[in-house]
């Protein structure tokens, strides 16, 4: 998963020309948060009870990533 997700970023900054990426998740999924942060992802937000679906009430947690972070990855 983590090698799609990395050409699909790299696709975005460097052939469309994205000056940003941003993926919004549930925070009880630490392996998503996890595969975020190691992608260069940074945590810029939790928003509470933001989703209501059916009867659950849940969260979000907001990641970005800037094309020059992006860039001055390896």
């Amino acid at each position: 998963m983590n090698e799609a997700l990395h050409a699909l970023l790299d696709y975005g900054f460097r052939n469309l020309n994205l000056n940003r990426i941003e993926a919004d998740i549930d925070p009880r999924n630490v392996a998503s948060a996890k595969s975020l942060e190691r992608l260069g992802f940074t945590k810029e937000g939790y928003l509470r009870e933001r989703w209501i679906v059916g009867e659950e009430v849940s969260d979000t947690a907001l990641y970005g990533l800037l094309q020059r972070d992006w860039a001055q990855s390896p």
